[in-house]
């Protein structure tokens, strides 16, 4: 099977509009497909209503960044979009990322760098973040490359860095499950945790109402993917896959992963029975 159920619009920070993300996957012949954008479901009304157009199975989907030592993102799919207690989360972090945003130019701005908020104008439909920073600085001539200026600049402990405003796992998984959606943790190799420090995490995450991991990602290796779909199938947890693609942001990811059908057959007649 070919699908993809992780992948970012140019709604937050991929380069690809929603519509040309499921023109490319109709065109690759992806099964199911999922647009599941940084704090934001504004990509989600285009992208639904194109994929009845070209027949794709489309899955309207979020990915929450949430508390935690390190990075924690937790995916939500078949979300109802209008949903007020979901909207009013999202809405919060979009306010407070728009505020880092401001101390982040302004901490640049201390060490001489030639930027104001207003520049970032237009770089994005809705969700602005480093990487649209990074871009900006790039293309005012400081830096080689956009990770580089993040990596001395806008990474945790670099100077002009500010921790990003994060709900806990726990509120985070119930604003995905008050839409009525699918809470699963993403890329959990990301997390830099021990194997027994993983399935710990699920458990307590399992207790908050969570429902599967994402299990096939370009952070796992075979061997930590296979780990992944053992501790899921242990702990009755569903088992999704995604590229994770962001366009020309991440080049070294392409999108759709193959899978074989049985391991996400669970998965898939659960998303189907949630439509």
């Amino acid at each position: 099977m070919l699908l993809d159920l992780h992948c970012h619009s140019t709604y937050s920070d991929g380069t690809c509009s929603p519509k040309s993300l499921i023109k490319k996957a109709k065109n690759l012949g992806l099964k199911y497909f999922s647009i599941t954008d940084h704090d934001t479901i504004n990509a989600q009304p285009e992208a639904i209503e194109y994929s009845k157009q070209l027949n794709l199975n489309y899955i309207p989907g979020v990915e929450i960044n949430a508390e935690f030592p390190t990075l924690m993102d937790i995916l939500g799919y078949n979300i109802d979009i209008n949903n007020d207690y979901l909207l009013n989360i999202l809405n919060t972090i979009f306010e407070k990322r728009i505020e880092r945003n401001r101390l982040m130019i302004e901490l640049l701005k201390e060490e001489g760098f030639n930027i104001d908020i207003e520049d970032l104008e237009g770089v994005s439909l809705h969700t602005i973040g480093r990487p649209h920073i990074a871009r900006m600085l790039l293309k005012k001539g400081y830096g080689t490359s956009v990770s580089q200026i993040i990596n001395t600049y806008l990474t945790r402990g670099k100077k002009c860095y500010v921790e990003r405003f994060k709900f806990s796992p726990k509120k985070t998984i119930k604003a995905i499950k008050k839409a009525g959606g699918i809470a699963v943790l993403a890329h959990p190799r990301k997390l830099r945790l021990s194997k027994i420090q993983v399935e710990t995490l699920l458990n307590e995450l399992k207790d908050y109402g969570l429902d599967g991991v994402e299990a096939f990602h370009y952070s796992s290796d075979p061997e930590y993917t296979n780990f992944l779909i053992d501790l899921a199938r242990k702990l009755g947890l569903l088992i999704t896959a995604g590229s994770d693609f962001h366009g020309t942001n991440k080049p070294f990811v392409s999108l759709g992963v193959f899978v074989e059908d049985f391991i996400l057959q669970d998965t898939i007649n659960y998303f189907i029975t949630k439509y």
